[in-house]
């Protein structure tokens, strides 16, 4: 069997289990984005099997105390758990996700094991050697194929299934919302970033000075705009599906980082750095650390608030970019060089309703109505990992 998929390559392979398994999602349902509470609810309720949550994080010296039914690897009816997956807001490396007990319990327990990651820039080494600890049966991973197995290159890895997944599906909550014309939006361009730290490199710098540059480039334009990368100006829950009906496009780029840390050195280094040179700019901290890391990895995505934005009918202007294959420009998006030199082009189609409106109209029609990236395409992928490691680990024959 081929060691790697993509999740929609999997999920039409024929795969069959006559009866449900008891599945036990660990995970933080109550992570502050929104798309990570849309990523479990998507495995949840659209698996064929039961599956039941948890959130491992002990929040108290009296929750370490009290008993929980998956310290016992058994579920609320008393059934025991066949297939364990760990989703990517549980850091698997650190104890204050996952306790020292439920860690030796998941070591011996003999189900599927599955863990979907994310972020895999950082600590790479540290999480590869987890794996292996844990007895990982499923990488469930962003990374493609020609950089899967650089990444997860440790030997023991070698036979683990490696499964490419999108960042986010695309949720029924999004699908079908009333959503108000682009003519009737007060706001032309809206946009909320993050400050990434400085060692994840250009892929992920962009993100803090992109509000700067739009401003800077759309000012007196006779444009309204409401774009920051202020963490203080972070908008989430309904409020943030508000803010996105608010504006005619949002500014946006694809998700990941252009350095990866494996063994978490570049990252000490440019701390240490910083705390003896805090007013260092990034530029500075890239010619002396950086320059030489940049794209060690390739790791460029499609985000899930591109979803959201197609849902909701905003029209997106990013930079030029591969997105996963999913996303063409002038199909689906505005493109935005990255030197800013089409901007007036931009502009031009700024002021033009009737063609944001058409571009905003066959984005949703292509990407969201096609049902290519449903969230039922991630629950019918997550079963076909399960069924394809049950197989390969030669586990309850009865049951395919």
């Amino acid at each position: 069997m081929d060691k790697f998929f993509t999740l929609e390559d999997i999920s039409v392979l024929p795969a069959r289990i006559d009866s449900k398994l008891e599945v036990l999602l660990l995970a933080n349902e109550g992570y502050t984005a929104g798309c990570c509470t849309d990523y479990i609810n998507s495995i949840k309720e659209n698996s064929g099997h039961n599956v039941t949550v948890r959130n491992p994080m002990a929040k108290s010296r009296m929750d370490k105390l009290l008993a929980r039914p998956y310290t016992s690897l058994r579920n609320d009816a008393g059934h025991e758990f066949d297939v364990i997956i760990i989703h990517y807001s549980i850091c698997i490396i650190f104890r204050n996700y996952i306790s020292h007990l439920l860690r030796r319990k998941i070591r011996k327990f003999k189900g599927v094991k599955i863990v979907i990651i994310q972020d895999e820039y950082r600590r790479v080494n540290r999480i590869a050697d987890e794996m292996v600890y844990l007895g990982i049966d499923v990488i469930a991973s962003l990374l493609d194929k020609a950089n899967i197995n650089k990444v997860y290159s440790h030997p023991k890895l070698r036979k683990t299934l490696k499964v490419s997944t999108l960042a986010g599906y695309v949720s029924n909550y999004w699908v079908g919302q009333d959503t108000p014309p682009i003519s009737e939006r007060p706001k032309h361009i809206i946009y909320r970033g993050n400050r990434p730290p400085f060692w994840l490199g250009n892929g992920a710098h962009e993100k803090t000075v992109l509000a700067e540059k739009v401003s800077k480039h759309f000012h007196s334009k006779n444009l309204i705009l409401d774009v920051s990368s202020d963490p203080a100006d972070r908008i989430y829950g309904e409020d943030w599906l508000s803010f996105m009906n608010s504006g005619k496009t949002v500014i946006g780029l694809e998700g990941g980082a252009s350095i990866f840390d494996f063994d978490e050195s570049i990252e000490k280094t440019v701390s240490k750095y910083l705390l003896k040179n805090p007013n260092a700019n990034y530029e500075t901290v890239h010619k002396f650390f950086l320059s030489k890391q940049e794209d060690n990895i390739y790791y460029r995505m499609i985000t899930p608030r591109s979803f959201e934005a197609i849902a909701m009918k905003t029209v997106q202007i990013m930079y030029p970019g591969e997105y996963s294959g999913v996303l063409q420009p002038w199909n689906h998006y505005i493109p935005l060089e990255r030197d800013f030199s089409n901007v007036n082009e931009v502009i031009e189609v700024l002021e033009n309703d009737k063609l944001l409106q058409e571009i905003a109209d066959r984005a949703y029609l292509e990407i969201i109505e096609s049902n290519k990236y449903s969230e039922e395409k991630l629950g019918k992928g997550i079963d076909a990992c399960i069924y394809f490691s049950l197989k390969n680990k030669n586990l309850s024959h009865s049951k395919i």
